[in-house]
């Protein structure tokens, strides 16, 4: 069945923020934004909901002032309420100069009712970015909008395990991959003990099953299309036919492999009620051996679990040669200029600092989202497992193609679709807990539905005069393992 939480992620709230929106973009401009820049009048305000980004944001507010910058004024939001602050912002045209879009409108919406100003990056910053900003991404019409933090090479599938136990086990503490075969053979001899389970799993959180079921069908050879790097399955098809596959061969065997853990006895019974952190906290607590999870996990051990950390490893995840590639889609731009901004030539400054060495060494230090150099992990204060995770996602993780870089309308179709009911993470609970007694029928099901709303949403779309087709989907020169550059577009 049909919701329509896919718009109602935008609730009342952002309804009004659009309305409020359209309302304060329509003036002279002298800029091509949709309002004429105030001048610059008292700090430079910079709202954002990236709290662990403290200490590399302050890095170039310090650099910019330094370098005869003005004040720069940070207010962080929790991300439930920075919907509601933008509102009222925009209600009383007091809109910060930057900030991170959880108004619930796509970005191309946001540029199309000029709502937000390009931005000016120095040359130093144009060839650092050179070959990573997408148009219909980071780009409108050839100017620059947003520059990504973080790198597309990453996933939440990582096999996080205790060293200790593994070795206890017979396995290789070093080996950065498993084949299926073997990390089952190794469960289980962990389990073998009776006082560890050897793995434990975030059932209770739907949301990062379906994105490990992703992860692990493209290790299983499942070549994937997405439309940036997040995971949300209205934008993942299937590059040579454009086609929703969830239930292709590819998720059929990383569905059967993840239950295969289960019959094993090899995950931990509370996994069918923990969430992520609930399930992380188990496995730092020894009631596990093996957790799969991002690279944040470093970070958030070092501020939690500091004392297991140094007992942690890592290794890709498992597939079934060993040897399993995975992709994502570009990194989006997590800020955005106001196009009300009194500080243009500020903004300019403190986005070209952004891309800088820098800064992303800085970003790195947080061990969360990896940033989008990868390279300056290697010299930055990180564990040593947060290096190997890098290292890692930097031989096995590539950039797939975006229907939405082909064509930025591919925007207002996803935009336009409602979400499909029981979704993909709840398919997986289902399969799990006894609940879905046909995978096969449940995932050929959710990628009928998908297909017959995506079928909705463009004749939607074109009938009010967006220009897009099915065949903006299609990318048959792809292959898994590569990564798409922008200049096959």
């Amino acid at each position: 069945m049909k919701s329509p939480s896919r718009r109602a992620v935008l609730g009342a709230s952002a309804a009004a923020v659009a309305a409020a929106l359209a309302a304060c973009s329509r003036s002279s401009t002298s800029d091509g934004t949709g309002t004429t820049p105030p001048a610059a009048s008292g700090a430079l305000q910079w709202w954002d909901h990236f709290e662990p980004l403290e200490r590399a944001l302050q890095g170039i507010f310090e650099t910019w002032a330094d370098g005869g910058g003005g004040e720069v004024e940070r207010t962080v939001y929790n991300p439930n309420d920075m919907g509601q602050a933008l509102q009222l912002a925009l209600g009383s045209e007091q809109m910060p100069d930057v900030f991170s879009n959880l108004t619930g409108i796509p970005t191309p919406a946001l540029v199309a009712r000029e709502l937000i100003a390009p931005v000016t990056l120095d040359s130093d910053a144009q060839a650092a970015t050179s070959g990573a900003l997408f148009e219909g991404v980071h780009t409108f019409d050839g100017a620059v909008y947003s520059v990504p933090l973080f790198s597309h090479q990453q996933h939440s599938s990582l096999a996080w395990f205790d060293a200790e136990a593994l070795e206890r086990a017979g396995g290789d503490p070093e080996a950065t991959t498993h084949t299926w075969d073997d990390f089952r053979r190794l469960l289980a001899a962990i389990g073998d003990g009776g006082e560890t389970a050897g793995w434990v799993w975030n059932i209770a959180f739907d949301g990062r099953l379906q994105e490990q079921l992703v992860d692990l069908a493209q290790g299983a050879g499942q070549a994937l299309a997405f439309n940036t790097a997040s995971v949300t399955p209205a934008d993942i098809t299937d590059p040579a036919t454009g086609e929703y596959v969830f239930h292709a061969d590819g998720f059929l065997q990383a569905l059967e492999f993840l239950q295969s853990l289960v019959t094993d006895g090899a995950m931990l019974p509370a996994s069918t009620s923990l969430d992520a952190r609930e399930a992380r906290a188990r496995w730092a607590a020894g009631e596990a051996a093996v957790f799969f999870d991002g690279p944040w996990n470093s970070g958030v051990l070092s501020g939690q679990f500091a004392d297991f950390l140094p007992r942690v490893g890592v290794t890709n995840m498992p597939t079934p040669d060993g040897a399993g590639y995975s992709a994502r889609g570009p990194s989006t731009g997590q800020f955005w200029q106001s196009s009300t901004s009194g500080h243009r030539e500020g903004v300019d400054a403190l986005f070209s600092l952004l891309t800088t060495p820098e800064f992303a060494r800085s970003l790195a230090a947080n061990m969360d989202q990896p940033p989008a150099d990868l390279s300056v992990v290697a010299d930055a204060d990180v564990d040593a497992s947060y290096t190997r995770a890098i290292e890692i996602f930097s031989e096995w993780c590539r950039l797939a193609p975006s229907p939405l870089v082909r064509n930025p309308g591919v925007g207002a179709v996803i935009a336009e679709m409602e979400e499909i009911r029981p979704t993909l993470g709840e398919i997986v609970q289902g399969v799990i807990g006894g609940d879905v007694a046909d995978p096969v029928s449940a995932l050929k099901d959710y990628s009928d539905a998908l297909a017959a709303e995506r079928d909705r949403a463009i004749e939607t779309v074109v009938a009010a005069g967006t220009e897009v087709s099915l065949e903006d989907w299609v990318f048959t020169d792809y292959e898994l393992g590569t990564d798409y550059a922008a200049e096959q577009y």
